[in-house]
């Protein structure tokens, strides 16, 4: 679903949640842990499959370097929190820190080269190109060395489920049921 309505694309995600409700698959492009976190929520709650974009740039010594990643998670497969992206400590440094760093200038060929990525991940996912079908993935970017690979972190959790949402806690407890109440009202 694409922002059909002009002011949706100038405000939060959570102004736009009812349409968001709609759509098939869910883009995170974010520049905030709690932000990631709220969306992932959002995208299980409604069985939405979520890709999260991400990127930072940091200054070791006298060089920069950017890292990135391109995250796919779907209902009843690893979430942001199985794969090391999200955790508590960078969450409350983020709530800590909230304002202390200004304005943050992001670079545009890492955001380009992760949103490719992600496009990609979105066209497999539903359109199934090819044999190898999809429903987790986590891919990491080295902008220094420009290169994307698959993380390690998947393979480490090979044959274990997601802890942090319990399945009963899946699905639009509303559906059918005065579309558009709780829990987002307008």
């Amino acid at each position: 679903m694409l922002c059909e309505r002009r002011e949706l694309a100038k405000t939060t995600w959570q102004a736009g949640a009812i349409e968001l409700r709609a759509c098939h698959v869910l883009f995170g492009c974010v520049d905030s842990f709690s932000e990631r976190n709220q969306l992932e929520q959002f995208s299980r709650r409604f069985l939405l499959p979520y890709i999260d974009i991400g990127m930072d740039v940091h200054e070791v010594g006298n060089e920069f370097v950017i890292g990135g990643q391109v995250a796919l998670s779907t209902p009843g497969e690893h979430c942001l929190w199985c794969m090391g992206i999200l955790d508590r400590q960078s969450i409350a440094d983020e709530v800590r820190r909230y304002g202390a760093a200004g304005g943050r200038p992001q670079v545009v060929w890492p955001n380009g080269i992760l949103a490719s990525t992600a496009v990609g991940l979105f066209v497999q996912l539903v359109a199934a190109w090819h044999e190898h079908p999809i429903s987790t993935a986590y891919l990491e970017y080295d902008g220094n060395s420009h290169t994307v690979k698959p993380s390690n972190r998947l393979a480490a959790l090979a044959g274990r489920r997601c802890s942090h949402f319990h399945p009963a806690d899946r699905g639009d407890a509303f559906f059918g049921v005065r579309r558009g109440l709780a829990p987002f009202v307008h």
